[in-house]
Formats: structure tokens, sequence, C-alpha cells
């Protein structure tokens, strides 16, 4: 038999992929949620007071009980986007409880309505774990249908609405016909509504964060023809500072030769070269110096960070893991850190260069699982150990998450880790994991650390 999420996607093909999950909302969201549910509460407490003032004392619903039921049926909307699923749930049993004949006209006033609407509607559009959702949905509407069919055969509804029953209908069904067919409609088009209006702004999320992801991808696409446009232009530069250098080196050398050999004859001569050598130097020296200028100015801060008064700050290292660490819980991405250190403090106390290249490593593989996995959580593992060829150090990174649809990327940041490791003679593994997930893992050598000696 096949599920409801298949049948959906077979039939509308314009769906989002089953495994798609929407982005949680930003807390200011969720703290919008609440402040409106409480608003839509006082509301709906005022509009029931209306409705007493309207209603004889002996039909009327006691004003504790009716509020009671409004409660129960509006506040549970202050978490309905942080937990959409239980909210539906919750709505659902409340609304159920309190649709005896006694409080019928309780539910059936319209924020009443309105608030189990907004809880379906809700669950449909931002529940994250779409089974669950489709087989909450079944059960609630199985449950709603019974319920329905039970309450017109068994209690007096018919007359808790305030009709009359007809003796000489208009029409051309009996009215206990009409009454259920208008019933049945009422609430297809209620709990349909519902749900088509909530698959359609699952929809919709899915377009703009393809929107989003295509308008990022152009934009790292375009930095990254303008970084290789600036690349070629220093490669070019630093060709005509190696003919510079090379140009007054030579006049330096031929100048000298010279003046070596009329030194004796004509002493004149010979400070005149001297002359022309020092100023051949000094020519040397300030081309150089503006050329190499060209070629330090970068306007990547993630490679030559400087702080808010111009001053260059040190380049990152395992020290400042911690701050990579909140830097992906901010982007949505939970990391784990484990170290297993065959010496205490060995990976804080690593050289420099080695340093930044397994800090370089650990925020790229972090980043590939923030942009091209549907996982929220991950594991960052540092070891170090010995062997025959001397001291390594690992790091790997791990997740259980599946590939984000349309999310290829350009293949550059698999390719820096591996460059950085090469240069480290150091191994990389990148690949799926089984049965889900993703792995990134580098070993590299550490060739110079106190204390450490290859095993025999």
């Amino acid at each position: 038999m096949r599920r409801l999420p298949d049948v959906l996607h077979r039939r509308l093909p314009s769906l989002p992929p089953a495994e798609w999950e929407r982005p949680a909302p930003e807390p200011k969201g969720l703290r919008r949620d609440v402040i409106l549910a409480l608003a839509f509460l006082l509301l709906a407490l005022l509009m029931q007071e209306l409705v007493l003032s309207l209603t004889e004392k002996e039909d009327a619903v006691q004003r504790p009980l009716a509020f009671l039921i409004l409660a129960a049926l509006i506040l549970p909307l202050m978490f309905r986007r942080r937990w959409p699923i239980p909210m539906m749930l919750i709505g659902s049993v409340a609304f159920v409880a309190s649709g005896g004949s006694e409080t019928y006209t309780v539910t059936m006033q319209l924020c009443a309505q309105l608030a189990y609407f907004l809880g379906l509607y809700t669950a449909v559009t931002w529940a994250r774990n779409r089974r669950a959702l489709w087989t909450s949905l079944t059960v609630v509407l199985l449950a709603m249908a019974v319920w329905i069919v039970v309450s017109l055969f068994t209690s007096d509804l018919y007359a808790a609405t305030g009709m009359k029953m007809v003796e000489d209908p208009a029409g051309l069904l009996p009215v206990e016909v009409a009454y259920s067919l208008y019933s049945f409609l009422v609430n297809l088009m209620y709990f349909g509504g519902a749900i088509f209006l909530g698959l359609i702004s699952w929809s919709n999320a899915y377009s703009s964060e393809i929107v989003k992801e295509q308008a990022q991808r152009i934009a790292d696409q375009a930095q990254q023809l303008a970084d290789r446009a600036v690349n070629e232009e220093r490669l070019r530069i630093a060709r005509e500072l190696h003919d510079v250098i090379a140009h007054h080196i030579a006049s330096v050398g031929v100048q000298a030769s010279a003046a070596r050999l009329v030194h004796d004859r004509d002493p004149d001569k010979s400070l005149e070269l001297m002359r022309g050598i020092e100023t051949s130097a000094r020519s040397a020296v300030q081309e150089t110096r503006a050329l190499l200028g060209v070629l330090r100015e970068n306007n990547t801060t993630e490679l030559h960070p400087e702080s808010a008064d111009g001053t260059r700050t040190p380049e990152p290292s395992m020290a400042r893991l911690g701050e990579l660490i909140t830097a992906s819980k901010l982007h949505g991405l939970t990391v784990n850190l484990s170290r297993d250190e065959h010496q205490p403090g060995f990976i804080d106390g690593l050289p420099a260069g080695l340093s930044l290249a397994l800090y370089r490593i650990s925020g790229e593989a972090l980043a590939n699982v923030r942009r091209h996995s549907t996982a929220h959580r991950a594991t960052l593992s540092l070891r170090s150990g010995l062997d025959e060829q001397g001291a390594w150090v690992e790091v790997e990174v791990t997740d259980d998450g599946r590939p984000r649809p349309d999310s290829s990327g350009t293949g550059f940041g698999l390719r820096g880790i591996r460059e950085r490791a090469n240069l480290h003679h150091g191994l990389v593994e990148i690949g799926p994991r089984i049965p889900r997930g993703w792995r990134t893992r580098a070993r590299l050598r550490v060739l110079t650390h106190p204390e450490t000696k290859p095993v025999p």
C-alpha cells in the first residue's frame, strides 16, 4: 500500500521533495507567535462575552466553561511553529472534547473555528517531519469523521445549532439528509482548505529556498570569477616583479664589474659607476616594495583578518576552534566536539602552519554540512597519535543527514582541503556514509613537535 506522501508527490509534482526540511523560523518570529496568540485569545473572550449578551440565560453556556474552551483552542497557537504537530493534536483533542451539545455554540464561533483552522494549516506548513505529519493528520481526520457521524446520529446537534426542524422543506431532500450532506461539505471545505493552503505555503517556502540558494550560488560564482581575475593579475605582477629584480641585479652586476676594472686607471669613473650601482639598488628596492604592496592587498578578511582600527590580527588556529563551533551553531548546526590525543595538549601545541591547516579543514568540512546536508547535528573529532613515520594529527567531521536538493557545490572547498593536506604530507578521505550521512577525514603529518618520536 502506497503511503499518502508518495501519492501526493506523484499527483502534485510541484511539491518539494519528501526529504526536504523547511528551515526553522527565527526566534523573533516564535516570540511574535506568543504575542499574537494572546491577543487573539483576548479578542475571542470579548466576542464570547458579546455572544453571551445576545443569548438567553437558560440557553447560554456558563462563562468559565466557555472561556476555558476558547483558551484550550487558542493558547496552543503560541507554539504553533515551534511544535506544529503536537499543537495540532492538542487543538484537535480540545475541539472534540468541547463539541458536545451543551458547548456546541462555543466551538461554532468564528474565533474558535479560526483557531483550529490555523492549527491545521500551521502543521501542514511548518512540520519538518512529513511522515509524522501525514500520520498524525490521518488520525485527526479519521477521528473527526467518526466524531461527526456519531454526533449526527446520537445527539441533538441539529437543535443545538439553533435551527428549527422544518416540516415542509422547500428543497428536494429530506431535512436529515440535507443537514448531513451540508455538514459533510462544510467540513470537507474546512479541513481540505487548511491542508491545501498549507501545502501551497510549504511549496512556496521550498521555492524561496531554491531561489536563495541559486542567488547565493550565482554570487559565489561571481566572487570566484573575480578572485580568479585577481589571482591572474597577481601572477602577472609577480612576473613583472621577477623581471624588475632580474634587470636591476644584472645592471648592478655589470656596473660593479666595470667599476672593478677601471678602479686603478680612472678612480672618478669607478666612483661614477658605484653611484650607478647605488641608484640601481635603490630603484630595485622601491619597485620591489611597490609591487609587493600590490601582492599583499587582499579583500578577503578571512585570510588576512584585521581589527576595527586597521591593525592585523593573528591567523586563526585550533585555539579558536570554539569560535568556529559557535558560528556553526548560529547557522543552525550543532557540533559535538571529541578529542582523543596520545599526549595531553598535543593538538594545542601544534606548529602555527599545521594548526592553521587543521582549523581551515575543520571550518570547510562544517560549512559543507551546513550547505549540502539536511543534518542539524555534526560530530567534529580530533585525534593524534604516533606510528612508524612519526606523529600525526587527524580531524574528522561526520553527520547523518541527507543531501539537500539542488545544493551541488563547485568542488573548490574539497579541493582546498586536499591541497592543505598535501602541503603537510597528509591523506584525505571524503565520501558518503552508510546508511546515510557524510564523512570528511584528513590526517596530517607533524614534522616538528616537542617530545614526539616515531614508533619503532
